[in-house]
């Protein structure tokens, strides 16, 4: 019979080798999801490649050095001609392995390796993109009702929470209650709530009438705000500094991401 400290080291072992084999598991998984480069392409209108458009930030490829503007020609020696081919081959290739590509860039030749990652989701790629970055310039939006203003400079030296809703989301509206109340609580101390959608600012304006909203509405007629700020979908809610950095994002719904929403607000709100 084992005296207890040889059951314990007896623990001790299958534990440990539970945990290599969950280590390696998941490694596992990793190495056998589909790769995840981290840009947008197009088709080159000229020269035969891919243009990359944009490089996601905190990717594998801007950890490699692409940038806007390169023209890939070559993956793992293979000529490219259309997005769907890279698409195509760092899926197959996996994440955690390394990808070669051949680009030109103002005339010369690179030759990078990119590792790459397992695909993030959709807000987690919202969230890459944003937090820490300056603020995208706003189109220029309508003021459908409340007090403004609705863009910037205007905005600058308030705490802006930026929400993309629409009047028939449903999500948006169970939202909406909870940004009503943190215009009441927090307006006087700096905060600028913009709820911004694509639908006309006069029907927007009437569904603010009729539900007694006291923030600024505003409408985006050209439907352009989601697109440069990579909002997956809506409700989406970004909020600003009074520098105009982005501190925080979310998708959806959720009564814990309002209630952290909240007391980054309060936090902001206290910075010079």
């Amino acid at each position: 019979m084992l005296r207890p400290v040889h059951v314990l080291c007896a623990l001790g072992v299958a534990f440990a080798a539970l945990s290599i084999r969950d280590a390696k598991e998941a490694s596992a998984q990793v190495q056998s999801a589909p790769g995840w480069l981290g840009i947008a392409m197009e088709k080159s209108k000229g020269p035969p490649g891919v243009v990359v458009t944009h490089v996601i930030k905190s990717s594998p490829a801007m950890k490699a050095g692409l940038l806007e503007g390169d023209r890939v020609v070559k993956i793992d020696g293979g000529a490219i001609s259309l997005p769907s081919e890279i698409s195509a081959r760092v899926a197959a290739k996996g994440a955690g392995k390394v990808l070669a590509v051949q680009a030109l860039r103002a005339g010369k030749t690179i030759d990078v390796s990119v590792t790459l990652a397992p695909r993030p989701s959709a807000e987690q790629i919202f969230r890459l993109e944003l937090v820490g970055e300056k603020l995208p310039t706003l189109p220029a939006l309508k003021l459908a009702s409340g007090p403004g203003p609705t863009n910037y400079p205007g905005l600058t030296g308030h705490v802006v929470l930026v929400d993309l809703f629409a009047t028939w989301c449903g999500p948006c509206l169970q939202l909406g209650p909870y940004y009503h109340a943190f215009h009441n609580k927090y307006a006087s101390q700096g905060l600028a709530v913009l709820a911004v959608s694509s639908e006309d600012a006069a029907i927007l304006s009437g569904w603010s009438a009729k539900n007694g909203v006291p923030y600024t509405v505003a409408s985006d007629p050209t439907d352009s705000l989601g697109g440069r700020l990579a909002a997956p979908a809506i409700p989406a809610s970004v909020l600003v500094d009074k520098h105009g950095v982005v501190r925080d994002v979310a998708i959806g719904f959720e009564i814990g991401q309002v209630k952290r929403t909240e007391q980054l607000i309060q936090v902001l709100l206290k910075e010079p």
